[in-house]
Parts: C-alpha cells; sequence; structure tokens
C-alpha cells in the first residue's frame, strides 16, 4: 500500500533547566539552561510517526513525504523537575508548496493522502482542495478555518476541541456528519456525536505532538484493517487513542512504540 503525507515540518528545540527564582527587573522567571533536545516536528512527526506504526506491526506500507525545507525553529523552555513549558519561541519559516509541485504528483499511484496543515502558509485553500479533489482516500488534520469546498472532500478531517469551537467546525459540522473527528484531550474524542472515552488514564508528561500520533496511527489502522466502516473507525480511533496515551507520557517529540 503507497501513502503520500503531505506537509510543513519544523525543528522543534526543547530547552530543559531550572526557575527556582523571579528577575528583579520585572514579572519573569530566570531560566538556568542544563540541555537542550533536537527533534524535527509537525508534517516530519507525522511521517516518523506512521514508519514507527508500519515497522512495529510489520506492516506493508511504503511512504512518499513531501513537504517544506526546514528554516528556523520551535524553542520550548521547560522546567527540568516539574516539566512546565514556561515560554516557547517561534522562528520558523515556511514558504508556499506551489501548484507546480503539487500538479506533478501521480495521485492515481497512491492508495491513500495524508494532509498535515498547521497553517503556516505551506498549503492554501486552494492546494487543500485539489489535493482532496485528486485522492482516492484522504485524512486532513488542519488549523486553518473550515472551508466546505475542501472539507467536504476529505474522507476524514481530524481537528482538535479548540478548533472545532473557534475554526467554523462547529457551525458546519451538520455538512461533514461522516467526516469530521474531533479529539478533546483526557476527554477522548467524538465521531458523529459519539464519545470515545480514554479506556486508560496515563501520567501526561508532554502533548507535544500527540495530534500528529493520533492521524497517523488512526490512517494507519483504518487503511490495514478489513470489515465495515463503522467497524474500521471505532476500531482506528481505539488505536490512535492508545497510541496518543503512550507519546505523552514520554518527554518531547516522541513515536509510540
Amino acid at each position: 500500500m503507497k501513502i503520500l503525507i503531505i506537509g510543513e515540518s519544523c525543528q522543534d528545540t526543547f530547552v530543559y533547566g531550572s526557575a527556582t527564582r523571579l528577575c528583579p527587573e520585572g514579572p519573569a522567571p530566570v531560566f538556568r539552561e542544563t540541555s537542550r533536545v533536537h527533534s524535527v516536528g509537525m508534517a516530519k512527526n507525522v511521517y516518523h510517526n506512521f514508519v514507527n506504526l508500519r515497522d512495529y506491526l510489520e506492516l506493508d506500507l511504503d511512504f512518499t513525504f513531501i513537504s517544506n525545507k526546514v528554516v528556523g525553529e520551535k524553542a520550548r523552555y521547560i522546567d527540568t523537575e516539574s516539566n512546565q513549558l514556561l515560554l516557547r519561541v517561534d522562528q520558523d519559516q515556511h514558504d508556499s508548496i506551489g501548484l507546480d509541485i503539487l500538479s506533478s504528483i501521480d495521485y492515481d499511484s497512491y492508495d491513500a493522502v495524508v494532509v498535515s496543515d498547521y497553517d503556516k502558509g505551506f498549503l492554501s485553500h486552494e492546494d487543500l482542495f485539489y489535493i482532496a479533489r485528486r485522492s482516492k482516500i484522504s485524512f486532513l488534520d488542519t488549523k486553518k478555518d473550515c472551508n466546505l469546498s475542501w472539507a467536504s472532500l476529505f474522507t476524514f478531517v481530524k481537528v482538535n476541541e479548540k478548533e472545532y469551537m473557534e475554526n467554523n467546525f462547529k457551525f458546519l459540522s451538520t455538512n461533514l456528519w461522516e467526516k469530521l473527528i474531533v479529539t478533546k484531550g483526557s476527554k477522548g474524542c467524538s465521531y458523529k456525536r459519539k464519545d470515545y472515552p480514554l479506556t486508560h488514564k496515563v501520567e501526561v508528561r508532554d502533548v507535544t505532538g500527540a495530534g500528529d500520533t493520533f492521524l497517523a496511527a488512526f490512517s494507519t489502522k483504518y487503511l490495514t484493517i478489513e470489515g465495515l466502516k463503522d467497524y474500521k473507525i471505532d476500531t482506528a480511533i481505539s488505536f490512535a487513542q492508545e497510541c496518543c496515551s503512550k507519546v505523552v507520557s514520554k518527554k518531547g517529540v516522541a513515536t509510540p512504540f
């Protein structure tokens, strides 16, 4: 099975240290760095999760990954003892993918297309419409305001609860009845107004990249199991939540296995 993954990528930098006092010049913590960890994030993290799941489950999957050249970084400053995020500094840049690249893809050669859209300028509304219209089966995780011209064409659209409320998905949800999956953190997720609570709670250490894991895990399971659509969706959601529970119990950007 061939899967195409499209989306913008970044470098995630995790700066660990201690913050034991406030700055005398103003109400800000004084941070003393002890270590740094670098990893790639966003769509590249989706890709890494796909590879991790393929290898762990021993699946016959072949991936093509199309993304931007990584420029800049997202730096997170974290208190080591409490694992509390103190500050995030974004310096990442993302050029537009361009229609020349999108139109050069042989979409018929892929069994499915997965789009990780962080709404950083890499993919436009027109790009999403073009991708969804050309794809056989398509999965989208997006930060954009909902537009039915493309949202109605994707097979599944995954957003988190905040995006659902603020990006017009709630207002247009009746038009996306068979497509929209809303993740809700510790409350699980919902699909077609059915709630999927977490089967077991874990100690959350870092939620960075959990949405990437959900997208990769849901897509992987849905595409590789047999059965009726509702069964496949239920099974894929449960598997994706299990994988997310694993990654949020780890520090930084992680894969489940």
